[in-house]
């Protein structure tokens, strides 16, 4: 293994694992790095959806590198936190808000362990999650960077109405957790069929897959019909007028150019709402930025320190 690839593949040294209870029960695993020397302040990380703490092992040992401390956590349902169903390949969740509380347990933690200022980096379903932490006010971030943030989701040739309203009528038959239209249980095959919407860097794709082949209970398949469901839910909450207007702190938005997860329009719609917003496209990147080939993950890392200078 070459050394840029151990990098990728190996978590920095000086981490404390940890586990917090959440307010139904559910374990979360939480995970904190110390900045090297005098800290500039701490980033708090927030992964994407089927998304783990190792998965970001580069970007946390680039973070440490600039002087941050770094709390990060696998989201409940995902990760090595608990399942919300028997089987653990089903993506679930029956509402956002259960994010958003899980948000601030998280919070609490990592300010606990770390001095401020504090920072949060948040990617896709993070940075959905990370919208209405900030929107609700009582926290202690001040300042946000959103990376190809859920906004709204695209559903490939369905319109929004169609895939809400099927979504819908599955969950009032009771069907919430199984999973959705053309979703299925984690495969490394599924996930290679799935890389050509998510990164142009064929290489560091295979760093999730070595990962979960390590460690099965790492993987995760697609979404139920609840998720679905919950997911449109609350994206219709950041769409509410008043949710991106209240948000005050200074964030940077960061947009795929050639994204096909999320939706770039919402995300400029949004953008355009919080008064404190600036975004930059990175025009070739796709969704997922952070294991994106090295020219583009330079463009982001510019904008990013350019940001917290």
């Amino acid at each position: 293994m070459t050394t840029k690839a151990s990098r990728r593949r190996t978590t920095p040294e000086g981490a404390v694992f940890d586990w917090l209870t959440t307010h139904d029960g559910l374990r979360l695993r939480v995970a904190f790095w110390a900045a090297a020397g005098a800290s500039r302040g701490t980033v708090l990380l927030l992964q994407g959806r089927r998304e783990f703490i190792e998965k970001y092992d580069e970007t946390i040992a680039e973070l440490l590198d600039r002087g941050f401390a770094v709390a990060t956590l696998d989201w409940r349902g995902q990760g090595l936190s608990d399942r919300l169903l028997p089987d653990r390949q089903r993506g679930h969740v029956g509402s956002f808000s259960d994010y958003v509380e899980d948000m601030r347990l998280f919070a609490k933690w990592a300010e606990a362990r770390a001095s401020g200022p504090y920072l949060l980096l948040a990617h896709s379903m993070g940075g959905h999650i990370a919208a209405r932490y900030l929107a609700a006010g009582s926290h202690a971030i001040t300042r946000a960077v959103l990376i190809a943030p859920m906004i709204g989701v695209r559903f490939g040739i369905l319109p929004e109405r169609v895939a809400r309203f099927i979504a819908e009528k599955a969950v009032g038959l009771g069907r919430a957790g199984s999973f959705a239209l053309l979703q299925g249980p984690y495969s490394e095959t599924s996930r290679h069929a799935e890389a050509i919407v998510l990164s142009s860097d064929r290489e560091r794709l295979e760093d999730e897959i070595l990962l979960c082949r390590a460690n099965p209970d790492l993987s995760l398949g697609g979404v139920t019909y609840g998720w679905v469901a919950a997911a449109l839910q609350s994206i219709d909450q950041l769409r509410a007028t008043g949710t991106a207007e209240a948000i005050q702190l200074p964030m940077l938005i960061i947009m795929a150019g050639r994204d096909q997860v999320v939706s770039n329009p919402e995300t400029r719609a949004f953008a355009g709402r919080v008064q404190t917003a600036r975004m930059v496209e990175i025009a070739d990147a796709r969704h997922e930025i952070l294991k994106e080939r090295d020219e583009l993950r330079a463009k982001f890392w510019a904008a990013f320190d350019e940001f917290t200078a």
